[in-house]
């Protein structure tokens, strides 16, 4: 995984980071949650509280959505406004988050909905 390649997202918008899910725990600080969250879940924003904490003590910090590969699209386009707005729900992101999607290998890309590939940059 090429950190600085991550890294240099930090303040982008509209942009995603997708490395394997084997590599994400190199990243810190982080904040984490799987892909297959219930709508309902997801739209509590529960990781608002500890995203906000996380990057006010921090230069950078990681919104790490684990497993994006194992959701059908639809699910996945949930997340198109988090990454192009940078906003879910009605909150909006720390400019220093930068948002993490894992997949379990490069095959999984396929699997990966254009709407969220699009904004991606590829850490592979």
């Amino acid at each position: 995984m090429n950190k600085d390649l991550i890294d240099l997202q930090r303040n982008s918008k509209a942009v995603c980071v997708i490395v394997k899910t084997d590599e994400y725990k190199s990243l810190s600080p982080i904040v984490s949650m799987e892909a297959g969250v219930s709508d309902s879940f997801l739209n509590q924003v529960p990781f608002a509280n500890k995203l906000n904490d996380k990057c006010k003590k921090y230069e950078i910090c990681y919104f790490v959505i684990k497993n994006i590969d194992k959701i059908d699209k639809p699910q996945q386009d949930r997340f198109v406004g988090l990454v192009k707005d940078r906003e879910y729900n009605g909150y909006n992101l720390p400019s220093n988050c930068i948002i993490v999607f894992t997949v379990e290998n490069e095959k999984s890309l396929k699997d990966i909905s254009s709407e969220i590939y699009r904004f991606a940059v590829i850490d592979m």
